[in-house]
């Protein structure tokens, strides 16, 4: 009887290849999930429980926003942000050569809250090689009086009143960087889910590198470093050869000893993506930044991506073999790997979702996963075409 069993898992050579290939990928894949993408969950509940805060000072914050033509986004979002519970900070909006109706928000966000302070830069000022984001941000920063800088933008919007002290909190004596998290709206269209999707899985991925003391990167939707990093590196001169050197100036200021992350709920950022035209935008800012990286973080990740497709296709087809062959005991095996790797990413996923504010992936789960490596990829090429 056991010889019979037995026999069942005799396989040719094209049979092991493809097992083989398909438990490799599976275990690299499970690597990823239980080092990687269950890091962030594991290490916020962790600081929930021990109600841990590095800082309890309250040194003075400057606030720094580069807004261009959004005046309904700021209508919304900056009075949650001149509304924070922390004594002494300051709000600095740099008006990007606005032609809509910004300024004349500001003059009068201005007379009711006096930390606000607002400056511009210049229509005319175009320059090709510095960049306007760029210029913005330097003279935001210029402007600050606080020592400590918090980046938002002005299409998000914090999720409490105590981000900038939460943000601060997490800031020891000895460290410099602050990385926030930043989730997108539900507004119900698809794209969104994919971006949802998308910003989940690129959020734990540089949180828990950063966690793991290898970090890489951070948005300016949500981050927080000392402003003499900034004049130290000259500003963006050690960068300016980069398009998007604002985002590649993150990367050169991060490093293991110096970066923390703040992964406590209050101090989440709510980003609201009404137009795709807007994620498409934050996507193309990443895309150009990280061919600059001095880390290796975007090729170790795009290994995770690589062996999910790799995973999928074999199997698939080592499936459709099996049944062809009514061979069931190969079948057996690579459904259960197949399933089991749905299951773990059901679990690991949708609680990491559910704490990180992203929504529910259940039956969507499959089909975002197919897709994330592709439309990730296709703005890569639209993007490298656009640069040539």
């Amino acid at each position: 009887m056991l010889e019979q069993i037995l026999s069942y898992f005799v396989f040719n050579d094209i049979e092991i290849v493809g097992l083989s290939v398909v438990l490799l990928s599976f275990v690299i894949q499970m690597w990823f999930y239980f080092i990687y993408y269950k890091k962030p969950y594991s290490f916020a509940k962790k600081e929930v429980r021990a109600g841990n805060v590095s800082n309890t000072s309250k040194p003075k914050v400057s606030v720094i926003i580069a807004s261009e033509n959004e005046v309904d986004e700021l209508k919304e979002n900056l009075p949650l942000i001149l509304e924070q519970d922390y004594p002494d900070y300051e709000v600095i909006v740099v008006n990007n050569g606005s032609t809509d109706e910004s300024d004349e928000l500001l003059i009068s966000l201005n007379t009711q809250y006096s930390h606000l302070y607002h400056t511009y830069v210049p229509g005319y000022s175009i320059d090709t090689q510095f960049g306007r984001r760029k210029l913005a941000f330097t003279i935001g920063i210029k402007a600050a009086k606080g020592d400590i800088l918090l980046f938002i933008e002005p299409y998000s919007k914090p999720v409490s009143d105590k981000w900038i002290s939460t943000m601060v909190g997490s800031l020891a004596e000895d460290k410099d960087v602050v990385l926030g998290y930043s989730f997108y709206k539900n507004n119900y269209k698809f794209y969104n889910r994919v971006a949802r999707f998308d910003n989940l899985l690129f959020s734990l991925q540089y949180l828990s590198s950063a966690i793991k003391k290898k970090g890489y990167t951070g948005t300016y939707r949500n981050i927080l470093f000392r402003k003499n990093l900034f004049f130290e590196r000259k500003g963006f001169a050690s960068c300016l050869g980069a398009e998007n050197a604002e985002d590649v100036f993150i990367n050169r200021i991060i490093d293991g000893d110096n970066t923390v992350v703040a992964i406590s709920q209050d101090s989440f950022v709510e980003t609201h993506i009404e137009r795709f035209s807007v994620w498409k935008q934050i996507k193309k800012s990443y895309s150009l930044a990280k061919s600059f990286y001095k880390s290796k973080a975007p090729f170790f990740f795009s290994i995770e991506s690589s062996t999910r497709y790799i995973f999928y296709i074999v199997a698939v087809i080592s499936m459709g073999y099996s049944v062809i062959l009514q061979n069931w005991a190969l079948l057996g095996i690579f459904a259960f790997l197949f399933l089991f790797r749905l299951i773990v990413q059901l679990i690991l996923l949708n609680k990491s979702a559910k704490y990180f504010c992203s929504g529910k992936f259940y039956f969507s789960l499959l089909l975002l996963d197919i897709l994330q490596p592709i439309y990730n990829m296709n703005f890569r090429t639209r993007h490298r075409r656009g640069w040539h």
